[in-house]
């Protein structure tokens, strides 16, 4: 499947000037790396489970289960409980052992050696093997040999390989094998057979094989194939025995890797790792087959440029005996030579070798996601969003301008992008299933709306990447620095943009699957608490409080991410540059006109709010922090409308190179209503219908800059939405007009006053999106004490168990000791007739409690509903009744009144404690003589 072109388009002159596509990598080796990265994806992701240590030995998956982890339970409870006491796991594991992931990156270097050894012994192996033997002897005259050395010159071939014969190889073919500076050239038995008798197809099989030397690739095949040898030995048939034999021994009632415990919600667990490692293999294999297939492809084109008959070619494939198209068609995929009739197809329409195709993008979307998540949970979201985001938008910006420059050389439209990237989302959205985190213990999330998030992200991307490719060409110089300086700067500008979808998917975007955390959160209550006021009693404040608690954070968590940020001025700068550069200032006017048309509709937007908001706002003192939340809410919505406006006009209504020309109008619009809005901040009180926070007329520029600042990192990812909604219109068929003459299109001063005012609008939008950073996005707000899991009886005993060994037995001891020196000091030391109380032995008591009681508030919560709740109640209790005793020892003045209430809630906390803490102790017991009946219930 190649990209889409734009068929409404006809076929223009080809582009004189225009660089040979030759000069960028070849698909063959861009296919390669895909291999590479797919190949180390399924190790790393292999080798983790095969040397992954017993869980029950790690500390920090039994403070997950301390803190309420359910392995079946619903992925968004689990995510908001950890989040919730993450400080508190965070301190239970410290300074114990925990999984080494290294394992798996130090399995990988090993299978990496490993390959390089076989990379290394294979053409020795590979000649003992088979018994080659030298040419000599099977051309004494040295006529064969002359006649290769003399298509070898021909091949600009310096180094003649060494020349041997197979003989029991009977079929007219030959190989070139060996490593770098060691290349032998083996000829079929065969092939000497019908040199005489078919001579152009003699020179044929010669030249297609020096083509292989020529295009350097042999190392390729041979890497690929030491690659695959070494994956099969040393990961996948591991990961085979271990994990798929512990799945069938558990399954039976013979537990290798799975305690019985814990076998009815690992199953589904260990299933998923299963077909994950059975998806990744896949990807190996069709990502090996089309490396080969492409490389043969490419020594069948360089052959019959060096003079071999194509006629060859069709020959065999007429000859060829085929199967049935449907299961020609799937059989192909993971074959590692082309067949003869796709073979003669590209030799006549060499278009396949540089058109983006749908099998590698599709590849590179799924090795993509499955990477990026391997590695997020190695290292870090944002080291890996930059190391495979950036690998991926580089291969496939070189990937897209192979492809244009080809179709500029034709006179052909280049490609759109919109195949290519409905291929590389399919790829992003089949990864994510299998490798997010958002889908827990099912076979499908609790949502599936985000996944159109990668989906149609990754067709905006492409379109956007194969537009602004076509859009440089248009008038780029024919030389080579030209076409390397303009493929490093569109790689740059693609992998900020990749690396910042990548890092947002990555790290919030593939939760929401599991459905909206920060509602589940409680951020609702959390807004409630820090921005007091009406959201309950006033219409206006309680039907935007869902938006604001979800859509407004989810904004400003993206937009204040530096990378996020960067990329949304990286979409319209990067295309507005390349308006800019252009000789010619053709469409330049229209789009600066537009986006100022857009900025102007924008501010309009935000008067609207203004005037809406005024109609409603309440007196001067009654416009508090609340009030503003929602004001920035509706100022917010503007701002997209007007991006998203400005965007979708453009690209409905221009001519040629609409999507840039919409990203370029939407970010001037953008940056035109963000000032336009900061001088109706700072005028707010003089504005009459439009007054909003002032009453009286005052220009205060500073408080307005301030607010500005926090709304750029609200409407910062509207570029994205703009990108969106401008990519399908964009698509729209147009009614063709011809263009102007290039002598009528002229830089008039009001087109050289746009150019300035874009690069002007470019740099205030960078400084304003980095300057109004705060951070690396907002966390997310949770409960004190959430909910318990309502677990099953096993795992909710095994989790009460996991709670008392990392911080509830020490927590017991302690408040049980201070209660017991409590009981003591009354029983010898208070004096109930007169009240009278000893400070200096008391003392010790309260100031001990309030310690115990705070430790035990930063230590986990105990993992059960109803036990939680006694355990609360009484380390609150506990903690006012120890602050109070400290507070009546501290005073001056003895009061009986006080000193009595004071021992009053002393003893009543010591009532609460011999409740709580029998409770606990009968439940810990409990579980503590069932968990030896159930794992010996195995053996029986």
């Amino acid at each position: 499947m190649s990209g889409g072109t734009e068929a409404a388009v006809p076929r223009r002159a080809p582009v004189a000037s225009a660089p040979d596509p030759g000069a960028l990598p070849a698909g063959t080796t861009l296919r390669f790396l895909v291999l590479v990265v797919a190949m180390a994806a399924a190790t790393l992701e292999m080798l983790r489970d095969i040397l992954r240590p017993y869980p029950a030995q790690n500390v920090e998956f039994v403070c997950e289960f301390a803190a309420g982890y359910d392995p079946g339970g619903n992925l968004i409870d689990n995510v908001t409980r950890s989040n919730a006491q993450a400080a508190a796991i965070k301190e239970c594991a410290k300074g114990a052992p925990v999984t080494p992931d290294w394992y798996g990156l130090a399995g990988s270097v090993v299978v990496l050696l490993a390959a390089t050894a076989v990379y290394l012994l294979l053409p020795r192996w590979k000649r003992r093997r088979r018994g080659l033997v030298p040419l000599h002897g099977r051309d004494p005259q040295g006529e064969i040999r002359a006649e290769i050395a003399r298509l070898a010159g021909a091949a600009g071939v310096r180094t003649l390989p060494a020349l041997v014969v197979d003989l029991a190889a009977l079929d007219p073919g030959a190989v070139v094998f060996g490593r770098a500076g060691s290349r032998t050239l083996c000829l079929n038995n065969g092939l000497l057979h019908v040199r005489r008798s078919q001579p152009a197809r003699f020179q044929a099989v010669v030249l297609h094989e020096l083509a292989h030397l020529r295009h350097r690739d042999v190392d390729i095949a041979y890497a690929v194939t030491a690659l695959w040898r070494a994956f099969l030995a040393l990961a996948a048939v591991p990961f085979t025995l271990v994990v798929g034999g512990s799945l069938v021994a558990a399954h039976f009632g013979w537990f290798m890797g799975a305690d019985a415990v814990f076998w009815p919600a690992a199953r589904p667990y260990m299933v998923r790792e299963i077909a994950t490692a059975a998806f990744l293999f896949l990807l190996v294999v069709l990502a090996r087959a089309d490396t080969l297939r492409h490389r043969e492809l490419y020594a069948d084109r360089g052959a019959v440029a060096l003079g071999a008959d194509p006629d060859v070619w069709r020959a065999r494939a007429e000859a060829a005996v085929t199967q049935g198209r449907p299961a020609r068609g799937v059989s192909a995929l993971w074959r590692s030579h082309p067949s003869w009739e796709e073979r003669c197809r590209v030799l006549g329409d060499p278009a396949g070798l540089f058109a983006l195709t749908g099998v590698p993008l599709f590849l590179l979307g799924a090795v993509t996601l499955v990477t990026g998540n391997a590695l997020s949970n190695l290292w870090d979201t944002r080291p890996a969003a930059w190391l495979i985001g950036g690998l991926a938008a580089a291969l496939l910006t070189v990937s897209v301008w192979r492809a244009a420059l080809y179709a500029a050389h034709r006179g052909a439209p280049g490609p759109s992008g919109v195949r290519a990237g409905l291929a590389l989302g399919l790829g992003l959205v089949c990864g994510g299933l299998l490798s997010g985190a958002g889908i827990g213990p099912g076979w499908w999330p609790a949502h599936l709306e985000p996944l159109l998030f990668p989906f149609l992200g990754a067709v905006v991307y492409v379109c956007w990447l194969a537009q602004c490719a076509r859009l440089r060409l248009r008038d780029m110089p024919g030389t080579l620095p030209a076409l390397r300086g303009a493929v490093l700067v569109a790689a740059v500008s693609g992998c900020v943009v990749a690396a910042a979808g990548l890092g947002w998917w990555l790290g919030e975007g593939q939760l929401w699957l599991a459905g909206d955390l920060y509602h589940a959160g409680g951020l609702e209550q959390h807004i409630r608490q820090l921005f007091p006021g009406p959201w309950n009693q006033v219409e206006q404040y309680a039907t935007v409080l869902p938006w604001i608690s979800s859509a407004l954070v989810s904004a400003s968590a993206a937009g204040s991410t530096p990378l996020i940020a960067a990329a949304a001025v990286v979409l319209w700068v990067y295309p507005a540059a390349l308006l800019l550069r252009r000789p010619r200032a053709t469409g330049l006017q229209s789009t600066v006109l537009a986006g100022l048309a857009g900025g102007v509709f924008g501010v309009a937007a935000v008067a609207a709010v203004m005037a809406y908001v005024h109609s409603w706002r309440p007196p001067l003192d009654g416009r508090g922090v609340a009030f503003g939340v929602v004001y920035m809410w509706w100022r917010t919505v503007a701002l997209w409308t007007g991006a998203a406006v400005t965007a979708a006009a453009v690209a409905a209504t221009t001519r040629t190179h609409r999507l840039p020309r919409a990203l370029a109008a939407a970010g001037i619009a953008q940056i035109t209503a963000l000032a336009g809005q900061f001088l109706l901040q700072s005028a707010d009180g003089c504005l009459g219908p439009l007054r909003v926070m002032g009453n009286t007329c005052h220009w205060l520029p500073d408080a307005s800059w301030s607010l500005t600042e926090l709304l750029v990192q609200t409407a910062a990812p509207a570029m994205f939405g703009a990108a969106l909604v401008a990519t399908p219109l964009a698509r729209l068929p147009r009614a063709e007009r011809p263009s102007a003459p290039a002598e009528a299109v002229r830089r008039s001063w009001p087109i050289r006053i746009a150019v300035g005012a874009v690069a002007v609008l470019a740099v205030m939008s960078s400084v304003v999106a980095v300057r109004s950073v705060t951070g690396d996005g907002t966390a997310l707000a949770v409960p004190n004490r959430p909910s318990a899991a309502d677990s099953n009886e096993r795992v909710g005993s095994f989790q009460l168990l996991a709670w008392f060994k990392m911080s509830g037995r020490a927590d017991m001891v302690a408040l049980a000791s201070r209660y017991t020196e409590l009981a003591k000091w009354i029983k010898e030391s208070a004096d109930a007739e007169t009240g009278a109380v000893d400070g200096s032995t008391l003392r010790p008591v309260c100031t001990g409690l309030t310690r115990d009681t705070v430790t035990a508030q930063h230590h986990l919560g105990v993992p059960d509903a109803e036990l939680g709740r006694a355990w609360s109640t009484l380390l609150a209790k506990s903690r006012d009744a120890a602050r109070e005793c400290t507070s009546v020892l501290d005073s001056e003045t003895d009061d009986v009144q006080r000193n009595t209430r004071m021992l009053e809630h002393l003893v009543d906390a010591y009532k609460e404690a011999g409740k709580a803490l029998s409770l606990l102790t009968d439940r810990v017991t409990s579980a503590l003589e069932q968990w030896p009946q159930w794992k010996d219930a195995r053996n029986r």
